[in-house]
């Protein structure tokens, strides 16, 4: 009984440390910093729905999701809204955007490969490989238009064009780049692979570590 609890609390710990800090982050917001931003309100305050959404796949259709991959998940939400919008990393640290992109195509290729294990029961195909970046890429691209529509509705300045324009460069140019980098972290997963499958860690009761995501 104490072990099954354990394990329930376990599976539901993401979410519950995600919900903290988004409220501890948006008091943060709203008394510390200066500036305030409609469209981080609302990045930060949707932020715990995707773990929970994850756990509840879990629980309603048995998909069997990681707890790994949901803390992945868990921490890339954690630096990208309550670090990187809320707290402005975005601005002090000229690196954090491109690394939350490229940590967002490393988990999108993560999270395809498993489900993609998870239903055929064996490793991907060379094909796959590809259709797996290919979606990510898509993910990438639905994140972007969010930040489109988010500007155009609430008047904020997601895409960074007034930033691109003091600098003289081209407002497409944080989008574009955003979605290369996310690439670049969909090859660095897939390097991952290739380590594991050179290099195996052999698991009593299993073959190779690289048969299972």
């Amino acid at each position: 009984m104490q072990k099954k609890f354990f394990r329930a609390f376990l599976d539901y710990l993401p979410a519950i440390v995600t919900a903290v800090l988004t409220i501890v982050t948006l008091i943060l917001y709203a008394t510390v910093i200066e500036e305030h931003e409609v469209s981080d309100y609302v990045v930060v305050s949707l932020m715990p729905l995707v773990p929970s959404a994850l756990i509840f796949i879990n629980c309603r259709w048995n998909m069997g999701i990681p707890r790994y991959l949901i803390i992945l998940v868990c921490l890339h939400l954690i630096l990208s809204a309550d670090a990187g919008t809320a707290m402005g990393l975005y601005t002090l640290l000229s690196w954090w955007d491109l690394m939350i992109h490229g940590f967002f195509g490393f988990l999108g290729c993560a999270f395809f490969y498993y489900l993609y294990f998870r239903f055929e029961k064996q490793p991907p195909k060379p094909l796959h490989y590809i259709v797996f970046v290919l979606l990510t890429i898509s993910l990438a691209g639905i994140w972007e238009m969010y930040e489109f529509l988010a500007d155009l509705l609430l008047h904020s300045d997601m895409q960074c064009v007034e930033d691109a324009l003091m600098q003289g460069i081209s407002p497409l140019t944080d989008t574009i780049t955003d979605m290369m980098i996310a690439v670049a972290g969909a090859v660095l997963f897939y390097a991952v692979l290739l380590i594991k499958k050179i290099f195996p860690m052999k698991k009593e009761g299993t073959s190779d570590g690289i048969d299972a995501p």
